[in-house]
Parts: structure tokens; C-alpha cells; sequence
């Protein structure tokens, strides 16, 4: 009977012992009961995450990192297309200076005001283009540029040219068919860059053929235009082939994303049937087992302290269930922030404010506390050094809580944030919504962040994003 009894006990039976929740402001703080061995291993949060990452207290992922967070795909729209603009931006500023002296050896045979017209407005999308590749969001805007102003002046060369020019010569737009072509490719819809790619190896051969294009024959000016067709062929069907491939990994991607977040959904109702069946197993059964057994005093007197337990276990699972929402102050919850930023690495201020009187449930206080750690550790993160001015600011607005994590630090594009990037979106948008909150992120490039939570009993849950600081 002892040997029955005693692996209950030295998992911890001992009376008034309850199970661990994880919750930060739960009513357990991590129990030794026999339930706990099994639940509070699942559902107890560490503030980081499997890797070292921190993810803010309450928060440990369910089936270790988040993949997202770690695991970059290899090919993404944003990554092709930025690929696509430097190679342009190389290739029209390397040819523009390449051949600057073989289009000003054509000046003299073209008409003094439009022939330079022409040449300068061209290389002035050239370097517009170059420019696109350190700014990503002028990129489509300069190569439709390009590409237009490149086949007006593919189109009026017989209007430019004054005298023909000698047949051992090309007009010089031959020598950029190729940047014209790829700048279509890049900044049109795919069917209007195939009649772009068509139309301008047809219009060089037809200028090729007459006085003002050299005037070269039939063969040479096919040859010219089989040439430049097959290089902007080529081209075209590179940047298709690359933009539905990297359409498909992000549609994977965040179907992936979309069904993570489904099953931690499910699992958190599985870590609710494992605690329970943890109690009935660890607890209820093997308490009815050593009271069956028990034939001596000491078995007794232990199988009823271990009965008591199981009551205590079943007790605090009822109390203590995924539907809790004790009240929790203001005070405390901004208590709570203020210890969990005071750990991070860089110095973050928490601004004085009137305590107020609002009570907020449990869930909607782990959930605006957890949003706020994981904005102050983005700041810490991506904002700058520690001359950067950070602060958090913890008050009342009518029946609701108002949190700010704002910083005056380098700030950043919304739009360019690469889709696998969940800390924004996941720890704290939808971490706030999920609560019936509102989660508003103001930032843009150099003038510093501010990410305002808020919540309150009729708050709608709309997330908001600006690319400007307010």
C-alpha cells in the first residue's frame, strides 16, 4: 500500500497546494501539485520564447519559435521586385554612361533642339531609375518613365534626325532597346509589356531600313530587331516567371501564418483538456486507488490528505479557467509594465499619470501589457541607440485604459515591413484586437514611433497602421 501511495506524494501531494496558469494576473503563480506537472509545464509563460527570443511574459509558444520568426523565405514579391530594380538601375545608369560619347558623336545629325531634348530627358529617367533603387517607392513610377520616354524617342527618331546619319552607324535609342524593354517588363501589367516588347524591335527594324536609321538592308535591320526581341523576350519571361513564384511563397506563407495561429487556438483548448485530465488522472484516480488500498493508519491518514488535495485541484481548475477575468486596476497593470520594461536593455520611461479607477478583466490587461512589452522591445530593438528617447505612458481615457510606447528614434516605412515580420502585426495588433481592443501604429522613416492601445467596453477593434508620425 505504502509503495501505491508514495510516487503521489513525492510529486508533490502535500495539502493546499495549487496548479500553475501562466497568467499574469492569475490567481496561480505556478503550483507543485501533481496537475501542475503536467499543465503548468504547457501553459506557464517565461517571457521568451524556445531560441532565446523574447516575446513578453505569458507569451512561450505553444510548438516552439514561431517559424515565421525565424525561417525567411527565399523568394518574396518585395525581394524580386527589389531585385529587379537594382539590376534595372545598374544597367540603365552603366549603359547611360557607357554611351554617353556615342550620342553626342550623333548630335550634330540630329535637330538642335529636340535631338538634346531628347537625349537629356532620357538620361534623366536613367538617374530617376538609379535613384528607384535606394527608394523603393518611386521604383514603378521611374520605369514607366523610362520605358515611355525611351519609345518616344524610338518613335520620333525621324522627326530628330536632320541629316542621315552613316550606315556604319546605329541610331543611338539601338543602344538602350534593352532598358527600355526591361523598364516595361518591371513597371507595366504583363500584357501591356508583351505589346511593349513586340512593338519595339518592329519599330527599330522599320527605322533601320529607311535614310534616317542608316538606311543598313533588309538582313542587318532583321538581325538588329531578332537581337533586341530575343534579349526583351528573355527579360519579360524572367519577371513573370519570378513574380508568380514569389505570388506563390507568399500565398504559402501566410496560409502557413493563418494556420499557426489556428492551432494555437486549438491547442489552447487542448492544454485546457490535458489539465483536467491531468487532475482526474494524477490527482482523483490515483487518490481512489490508495483509499481502495489503504489497511493500515498511515495509508489512511495519507490517502485522505491526498483527497484533499484532488478537491483543492479540481477547485482551483474551476475557479481558475480559460474564462477568468478577475478585475485588474490600472495601478496594476501599470506596475506590471513598469517591471517588465526596467529589465530591457536600453532605458524606457514610464511617465507619470493619475492612477484613475478603471478595472480592466484579466485577459484584456495580460493582453494590452503583453502589446506593450513587445512594442518597448521593438523599440530597443530597431530605434536606435540609447540616446533614443523612449517612453510608455499608463492612463484613463472615460471608462477605458489608453497605453503610448512611443520613441523619437529612426522610425520606418509600414508598407516595407516583409510580411513574414510578425512582431507588429501578431504581438501586437492582433494580441490588442483579440480583446476587443484597438491597436494604432504612427511612424515614418526618421521621425520616431508612437503605437497607442487602447481599450474599453465599447472600443471598436479595428487595427490602424500610418506611415506618418502623428
Amino acid at each position: 500500500m505504502a509503495s501505491a501511495a508514495e510516487p503521489a506524494s513525492r510529486r508533490g501531494s502535500g495539502p493546499g497546494t495549487g496548479r500553475g496558469t501562466g497568467r499574469w494576473f492569475g490567481r496561480g503563480s505556478g503550483g507543485t501539485g501533481a496537475a501542475s506537472g503536467h499543465a503548468g509545464r504547457v501553459s506557464a509563460g517565461s517571457g521568451r520564447a524556445p531560441g532565446g527570443d523574447p516575446v513578453g511574459f505569458g507569451d512561450g509558444a505553444p510548438f516552439g519559435a514561431d517559424p515565421s520568426r525565424s525561417v525567411r523565405a527565399s523568394i518574396t514579391q518585395a525581394s524580386v521586385e527589389r531585385a529587379f530594380a537594382i539590376l534595372l538601375a545598374m544597367t540603365a545608369v552603366g549603359l547611360g554612361i557607357v554611351d554617353t560619347p556615342a550620342v553626342l558623336a550623333q548630335l550634330p545629325y540630329l535637330d538642335p533642339f529636340w535631338g538634346p531634348v531628347v537625349a537629356i530627358a532620357l538620361g534623366a529617367s536613367f538617374v530617376l531609375v538609379g535613384v528607384s533603387a535606394f527608394v523603393p517607392r518611386v521604383a514603378q513610377f521611374a520605369q514607366i518613365l523610362c520605358a515611355l520616354l525611351f519609345l518616344v524617342a524610338l518613335t520620333t527618331w525621324p522627326l530628330t534626325v536632320q541629316d542621315s546619319i552613316p550606315s556604319t552607324q546605329q541610331p543611338w535609342p539601338w543602344w538602350f532597346c534593352t532598358v527600355g524593354s526591361t523598364a516595361a517588363a518591371m513597371g507595366f501589367a504583363t500584357w501591356r509589356a508583351t505589346i511593349y516588347t513586340a512593338l519595339v524591335p518592329a519599330i527599330y527594324v522599320v527605322l533601320r531600313l529607311t535614310p534616317v536609321g542608316g538606311d543598313a538592308g533588309l538582313v542587318r535591320a532583321l538581325l538588329d530587331g531578332v537581337y533586341t526581341a530575343l534579349l526583351s523576350g528573355a527579360v519579360l519571361v524572367i519577371a513573370v516567371v519570378l513574380r508568380r513564384a514569389a505570388s506563390s511563397v507568399d500565398t504559402a506563407q501566410s496560409t502557413a501564418v493563418r494556420r499557426y495561429s489556428l492551432a494555437i487556438r486549438e491547442h489552447a483548448v487542448e492544454v485546457e483538456r490535458v489539465q483536467v485530465d491531468a487532475i482526474v488522472h494524477d490527482s482523483v484516480l490515483t487518490t481512489l486507488l490508495s483509499a481502495a488500498r489503504a489497511d493500515t493508519l498511515e495509508a489512511k491518514t495519507l490517502a485522505a490528505r491526498m483527497a484533499r488535495n484532488a478537491i483543492d485541484h479540481l477547485e482551483a481548475a474551476a475557479a481558475d479557467g480559460p474564462d477568468d477575468d478577475t478585475p485588474v486596476t490600472l495601478a496594476d497593470l501599470r506596475t506590471r509594465i513598469g517591471e517588465a520594461i526596467g529589465a530591457l536593455a536600453a532605458p524606457v520611461r514610464l511617465v507619470p499619470a493619475p492612477s484613475g479607477s478603471v478595472r480592466l478583466p484579466a485577459s484584456v490587461a495580460d493582453a494590452l501589457a503583453s502589446a506593450a512589452l513587445q512594442a518597448a522591445v521593438n523599440s530597443v530593438q530597431h530605434a536606435g541607440g540609447p540616446d533614443v528617447a523612449r517612453w510608455v505612458r499608463v492612463e484613463q481615457h472615460d471608462d477605458g485604459v489608453h497605453i503610448e510606447v512611443g520613441d523619437d528614434g529612426r522610425g520606418f516605412e509600414v508598407a516595407t515591413i516583409p510580411s513574414e515580420r510578425l512582431g507588429v502585426r501578431r504581438s501586437i495588433i492582433e494580441r490588442v484586437a483579440s480583446v476587443d481592443g484597438r491597436a494604432e501604429v504612427h511612424t515614418a522613416p526618421g521621425e520616431g514611433t508612437r503605437i497607442e492601445l487602447s481599450w474599453s467596453p465599447t472600443t471598436p477593434s479595428t487595427p490602424t497602421t500610418t506611415g506618418a508620425a502623428a
